[in-house]
Formats: C-alpha cells, structure tokens, sequence
C-alpha cells in the first residue's frame, strides 16, 4: 500500500521539493523560511551588520585570548586550544562544493563569453534589454525595495498560480485573443489609410509606378510562388518561341509590330505598352527628333 501511494506521488509534489516551498504545500515549512528571509532582510535594512560584525569580532578575539593565555599560564594547558576540531571544514568543502562550484564557473564564462563577444547576437539583444530593465528599476527604486519585492512574489504568485490556474490560463487566452484582433483591426487600418495615398504615387510616377505594380506578386489561396515562376517562364518562352517562328519582313510597320507583340507577352506583368501609332507618325518623330540633335550640334 505504502508502495503503491508513493509511486502515484508527482515528483513536484514530493518532501522537500522546491514546488512544496513555493506553493506552499507545507504551509509550516514554507512560512520559517519566508518569515526567516523577510526578517534577514529587515535585519539587513535596519542594521550596519559590517559594523556590528567588527564590534563582536574584536571583542570575541579578545575574550579567546585572555582565555586562552590565563588558562595556559596557571595550568600549562590552554583550554581554547584543548577543543580545537580535527576535522577540516576547507577539506569538505573542497571535496563537495568547489566540483560543483566548478563547473558552474566555466559555464558562466562560457555564457559570459557569448554574450560579451556577440556570438549568438540574439542572445546579447535579450541580455542588453535585461541590463536596461534593471537599469531603469534600479534608478526608480532602491537595491532593498527589489529584493524584497521578488521575496514577496516568488511566495506569492506561485500559489495564486496553482490555486486559480483555470481562470488564469482562460483570462489569459482571451486577452491574447483580443490582443491579436486589435492588431489586426489597426493593420487593416493603416493599410486602407495608406492605400490611396500609394495609387496617387503610382499614378504621378505613370509608367514607372505601373511597370513597379506590375512587378509586385500578388498571392492568392491556392498560388505559390513556384507556380508563378513557372507561368511566367512558360509564357516568356512561348512569346519568344512564336516571335522566332514569324515570318520576318523588310517591311519597317512589320519591324514594330513584332516588337509590340514581344512587348505584350512578357509573361504575368506587363511592361509599358508601345504607343499604338501608325508608321508614318513614328517615322516624322524620329525625323524631329534627329533635326532638333543636328541643330544643337
């Protein structure tokens, strides 16, 4: 029965784990160590500890001394000395901490060294943003005032956490859904404030701002951006194939048609159109154009 009752146990909810402490499953345990920790932390604030520390070092050295001189001058023997431990504190903790302690350091260079020399930039961006958080609680409020906050709400949050999860997981849920919606609704917003004032620059700019239209692919449900090439190569090499199977003519007219045809079967976007003029009207406007060159030479 005791088997069966500690095999069904969760891990975090075993003795002494840290889950206990902070949801306070043992509400004994977890208030010695909170009430101990608030009170270190009054002591702290209300008390020059360095100081005092001094004061009853001197005066303890001082009562070790006499104790041990006097003893060793009437007996022969100190009895400060007589109860001196044999066991080293240094060796234990060289054998059990200092490992740890260890490997610890060299994974803190390790990150440091991340961070400092920009290896992984986005980790130095989170590390910059973090140093700036504290930066301005640190101005706002005092080194005490943080301490004891943090205190009060890794007490705190947990158990409310554990105590109300549903409601706090369902009120979070609906703020991230309502979150996402204003979002959205402020896109569509700056899209359909910024769509005219976009078609009047396409406009002014007039072919250059079409041709630049033209080019911009417009995706729908069910396009890819695979298929588009392939449309687009398909009837680029369509348009060049048939070009090159019409009969060629000397005549000048059959000269610019085959260019207006090539020009409009480019594919899915379409570069200006050829004005669509006779030949005779072409032909007088490159012959102006041709006297007005010779005239400024």
């Amino acid at each position: 029965m005791t088997s069966t009752t500690s095999s069904t146990t969760p891990s975090c909810c075993t003795k002494g784990s840290e889950c206990d402490l902070l949801t306070w499953k043992d509400p004994i345990k977890t208030g010695k160590l909170f009430g101990s920790i608030i009170i270190g932390l009054t002591i702290f604030k209300t008390i020059n500890l360095i100081n005092v520390l001094f004061h009853f070092g001197y005066i303890a050295l001082l009562i070790v001394a006499a104790a041990e001189y006097s003893t060793k001058l009437i007996t022969g023997n100190g009895i400060i000395s007589k109860y001196k431990p044999t066991c080293s504190c240094a060796e234990k903790f060289n054998q059990s901490i200092l490992p740890h302690l260890s490997i610890i350091s060299v994974k803190l260079e390790s990150q440091f060294k991340k961070v400092i020399f920009a290896e992984d930039v986005e980790c130095t961006l989170k590390a910059a943003g973090v140093f700036y958080i504290f930066y301005k609680l640190t101005s706002w409020f005092s080194i005490f005032t943080l301490v004891t906050t943090a205190t009060v709400l890794l007490f705190t949050l947990p158990f409310i956490y554990t105590t109300y999860k549903k409601e706090i997981d369902a009120a979070v849920a609906n703020f991230s859904a309502c979150a996402k919606s204003k979002i959205s609704e402020v896109t569509s917003t700056i899209q359909e404030t910024a769509k005219p004032h976009i078609e009047t620059l396409i406009k002014k700019t007039g072919p250059v701002g079409e041709f630049i239209q033209s080019k911009i692919h417009t995706r729908t449900a069910g396009s890819t951006v695979k298929d588009s090439k392939d449309s687009v190569f398909a009837t680029a090499t369509g348009g060049a194939a048939a070009a090159a199977a019409k009969p060629k003519s000397s005549e000048p007219a059959d000269v610019f048609s085959d260019l207006k045809s090539s020009a409009t079967a480019t594919g899915s976007s379409q570069f200006p159109n050829i004005p669509s003029s006779s030949t005779s009207e072409v032909r007088s406007k490159v012959e102006d154009v041709e006297d007005e060159t010779e005239k400024l030479l």
